[in-house]
């Protein structure tokens, strides 16, 4: 199986692991922002791509694909999207269905980038989700009109243990929780397998 890796943006956080996801596996592609900062680690994933012969490309808004019976479409940055004032604001964001669930990945999507993503055509249409990867790790900074909008059923916070920035922050925990979300994190929960259907979520904690 062929696969395509997603690189939602350049910060070393989200970089850094690429040897080991491309390890043993077959990829047909890196799909990545086209806002290249910072400069670095956009160097450091064009030479593993170059490196191993992996095309990378430049994922927009609109681009839909599927694996079996998995789909995913990218619903940000639009390919006409201002320059943004710094790499969370170019994540890459997908809405993931399959086996009748939705799964909305945010990436490190800050408010200005959440509201924009709000007002566009395909969150408009899109109404809630069944799980929503929140953005960057928790932290403070959500638009809590793009939470009430999205109305996770479980909410995903990939984070790390004592980690001196304070994420996930209480007051994106208790908002998330207020809107009738599961919150789980991955500090206190460990490694998070989400399978079932939309009727029933099944959950695997490490």
């Amino acid at each position: 199986m062929r696969h395509v890796e997603r690189e939602e943006h350049f910060h070393a956080d989200h970089v850094m692991g690429l040897p080991g996801v491309l390890r043993g596996r077959a990829v047909g592609a890196i799909a990545a922002t086209a806002f290249e900062e910072p400069a670095e680690q956009a160097a450091f994933v064009r030479a593993e791509a170059a490196a191993r012969r992996i095309p990378l490309t430049r994922a927009v808004a609109g681009e839909e694909r599927r694996t079996g019976s998995l789909t995913w479409r990218v619903l940000w940055p639009p390919d006409d999207a201002p320059t943004p004032d710094g790499p969370n604001d170019a994540s890459v964001t997908m809405l993931v269905r399959s086996a009748g669930l939705t799964l909305l990945l945010l990436g490190d999507l800050e408010p200005p980038g959440q509201r924009e993503l709000a007002r566009s055509p395909d969150a408009s249409a899109l109404g809630a989700v069944d799980v929503l990867k929140v953005a960057h790790h928790g932290s403070a900074y959500q638009d809590p009109g793009l939470i009430r909008a999205m109305a996770p059923r479980l909410a995903l916070i990939s984070v790390g243990a004592d980690n001196p920035y304070g994420h996930p922050a209480p007051g994106t925990v208790a908002a998330l929780r207020a809107g009738g979300a599961t919150v789980l994190r991955t500090d206190e929960d460990g490694a998070i397998a989400v399978a079932g259907t939309a009727k029933e979520l099944l959950v695997a904690r490490d």
